[in-house]
């Protein structure tokens, strides 16, 4: 596996990327009741959470700084669990996906962290992080695709982006019920320190290891 930061995402001001290989993994597995209760704690949390406190938040600060140096708007690009919270608020409970999914939310709702999760065995390496440098097509999730501009920061591999503006991933390489190894991927921002990207990678890891414990996982930094 070969990861590349390139030196326009680092003029960016993403100086470091926290990633996390895992390899084991059941997204078929139930969820023990101890990480259930977890998510609820943490749905109720964003169920009563305040705009004014997400705007006071130096994380998502961060990510939305990032989209508007590039000239993009925050509201219509806005961090992940920026939108997740808004998603939770208008359903009135947390979309539940599967049990992968289901514990990276979890975490990003304690840490605010933009966490990309790809189905390893779909990528084809190595894997770029950098300013697009050229016009392509962004497949998101669940969404019509998206023309990405020559100024928008995405990771891609040898066949396509696999994420957009840090706060989509891509329809291509979703985890599903099939998925047995998963790449993490945390860029971060200004505001997020390498040690709290890997701490949060480290309970996600946790977490699923927890619920199958034949798992392995392996967390590093690029740089």
């Amino acid at each position: 596996m070969n990861f590349i930061l390139n030196e326009s995402l680092v003029n960016l001001g993403i100086h470091d990327i926290v990633i996390a290989v895992v390899e084991g993994t059941d997204s078929s597995v139930t969820l023990p009741d101890k990480i259930l209760e977890l998510l609820k704690s943490r749905e109720e949390r964003a169920l009563a959470l305040q705009p004014d406190e997400l705007d006071e938040n130096p994380v998502i600060a961060g990510y939305r700084n990032l989209v508007q140096k590039i000239g993009r708007s925050a509201k219509k690009n806005p961090p992940t669990a920026e939108s997740l919270i808004k998603n939770i608020q208008r359903r009135g409970s947390m979309p539940r996906i599967n049990t992968i999914v289901d514990i990276y939310n979890t975490e990003t709702l304690q840490s605010y962290l933009s966490i990309g999760a790809h189905d390893l065995d779909k990528i084809e390496f190595p894997i770029e992080f950098t300013v697009s440098h050229r016009e392509d097509i962004f497949y998101p999730i669940m969404a019509p695709e998206k023309k990405v501009a020559d100024y928008d920061f995405i990771y891609r591999d040898q066949k396509g982006i696999l994420a957009y503006l840090d706060c989509r991933d891509s329809e291509l390489y979703k985890i599903e019920e099939n998925t047995t190894k998963v790449l993490f991927v945390i860029q971060g921002n200004q505001n997020t320190s390498v040690e709290y990207r890997k701490n949060a990678l480290e309970r996600i890891c946790e977490s699923l290891k927890e619920i199958t414990p034949g798992l392995t996982y392996k967390i590093q930094v690029i740089c």
